[in-house]
């Protein structure tokens, strides 16, 4: 399971500086070379020199979501680099959606209360995304700033923008739909954010998708040696992480 008592994803992560990692772990770099392209790739757009400046700070969370990610996820990121080079544009942050939600439970926690609170009322409110995460991350000084971080970024990512309301979020009006390997990443990333299978069903409406619109039968899932699939008596498929 993931590690729940640190935030983590606390800065707002544009989609080239995802690219840029992705590409030098692709291209078979070190994680002491990424690391290295990566605070000279930084310099001029983050200001800085040392690791807790912002420079130093985003380079910590780009290194979790490609570079030196936790045990759990080493799958998800060596499915995900099978994805990278062939994806573009929205398919593209799919793949990154997966690596940030399979590797920081704090930006998975986001995604899921805003997707409960779009499907509830049609956007989602800072004020209540923030009481929500409360109730499972506690009342921290950084809260709410960190929150804001992960909205940037997914707005960034062209995932939200503003609704008519004052400090309102609302998804676009038609979810992206992704291809089958890129559906199975997402799958993966769900079951690592809730550290537990859940039923097919469920991962498909997982709220935290509410950005993507998954193109996937269950018996890709069965083939997958990535799944176990199993069928419970009430003929509904149980997914785990294999």
């Amino acid at each position: 399971m993931l590690d729940r008592t640190k935030i983590g994803f606390d800065r707002t992560i544009r989609a080239e500086w995802l690219d840029a990692a992705a590409a030098r772990i692709s291209n078979g770099d070190s994680a002491d070379a990424a690391r290295k392209f990566l605070w000279g790739f930084l310099e001029d757009v983050e200001p800085g020199d040392t690791n807790n400046s912002g420079r130093g700070k985003t380079l910590t969370v780009l290194t979790r979501i490609w570079i030196s990610v936790p045990e759990q996820a080493r799958g998800l990121r060596q499915a995900a680099l099978k994805q990278i080079a062939s994806t573009s544009g929205e398919q593209r942050i799919a793949v990154h959606w997966a690596m940030c939600a399979g590797t920081h439970p704090f930006f998975f926690d986001v995604a899921t209360h805003v997707g409960k609170l779009i499907r509830l009322h049609g956007n989602a409110n800072r004020t209540q995304i923030k009481r929500r995460m409360t109730e499972t991350w506690g009342d921290r000084s950084t809260l709410e700033r960190t929150i804001q971080h992960v909205l940037r970024s997914l707005t960034q990512w062209g995932l939200l923008q503003a609704g008519s309301e004052h400090g309102s979020l609302v998804g676009n009006s038609s979810p992206i739909r992704v291809n089958n390997n890129v559906s199975q990443l997402l799958v993966h990333a769900v079951l690592l954010g809730q550290g537990k299978g859940l039923a097919f069903s469920q991962i498909l409406e997982h709220p935290a998708l509410f950005p993507f619109k998954l193109d996937l039968p269950i018996r890709d899932l069965i083939a997958s040696p990535s799944f176990h699939v199993q069928r419970q008596g009430d003929q509904s498929d149980f997914v785990e992480i294999a």
